[in-house]
């Protein structure tokens, strides 16, 4: 109970500061694009690592090649997962977010400022816009972070998986790197209770699009085999979690 009315308190001085930083810096963010992703960065790290005294492992490194990017898909279970992801993957990404979540004063702004990237639910133009905006990500070199199941599943099974990120994986080259992200759930018992917990994310070996395609298979089926296989990876992995 304690530490949780330390989290929200300290925690919301923590970020009102960051954000004023965060805006104090924007100017310099033309000469540093990934500036703005850094100060994430260390704002998700003070708020997993002090204000929660969450422990992170990280295992898979060996799995990224530093000089490509990568369209990185992982399961969601928490909200906590987005302070996880940004704090512990050492890669330059950007998120593909709801669009609500950029309607939020100032924070929504930052999240623009950063380079993430909106979508609007069951909208197909929209989707088809922000995923055009996501190609001119990876252009310029940058990995994308992307929830396939389009929004949280509190559950022990994965929800169905969207085609979106595969459907870039084809149109692009870009490897699908796929991430589990577990024991998140677990850091907020109730909304003032906050536990100590060890949260984990392990990085698999990436997954391309063209390895797929033998000739027989129609662009439809070969992209639901690549669907299967990276969220039956996923599934694996986070059951051995739990």
């Amino acid at each position: 109970m304690i530490r949780g009315i330390i989290y929200w308190i300290f925690g919301t001085i923590f970020t009102v500061l960051v954000t004023f930083f965060f805006y104090l810096m924007y100017p310099f963010s033309r000469l540093n694009p990934d500036l703005p992703h850094l100060i994430v960065k260390f704002w998700s790290k003070g708020l997993l690592n002090f204000f929660c005294g969450t422990g992170i492992e990280v295992s898979g490194w060996e799995n990224i090649d530093l000089s490509r990017n990568y369209i990185i898909v992982s399961n969601h279970r928490s909200h906590t997962d987005i302070l996880l992801a940004t704090a512990a993957v050492g890669l330059q990404f950007r998120w593909f977010s709801k669009s609500s979540l950029f309607k939020i004063p100032a924070f929504g702004m930052a999240m623009k400022i950063a380079g993430y990237v909106p979508v609007e639910r069951g909208k197909y133009m929209s989707a088809s816009r922000s995923l055009d905006n996501v190609k001119k990500v990876l252009e310029e070199g940058k990995s994308v972070w992307i929830f396939p199941e389009g929004t949280r599943t509190p559950k022990d099974k994965l929800g169905k998986f969207k085609r979106g990120a595969f459907l870039l994986a084809k149109e692009t080259g870009k490897p699908i790197l796929p991430v589990i992200l577990a024991h998140t759930d677990e850091i907020f018992y109730r909304t003032h209770i906050i536990r100590r917990k060890t949260v984990k994310v392990i990085i698999c070996k990436p997954v391309f699009y063209k390895d797929f395609k033998d000739g027989t298979l129609g662009e439809r089926d070969v992209m639901l085999k690549m669907i299967q296989l990276v969220s039956g990876l996923i599934q694996d992995k986070f059951d051995n979690e739990y």
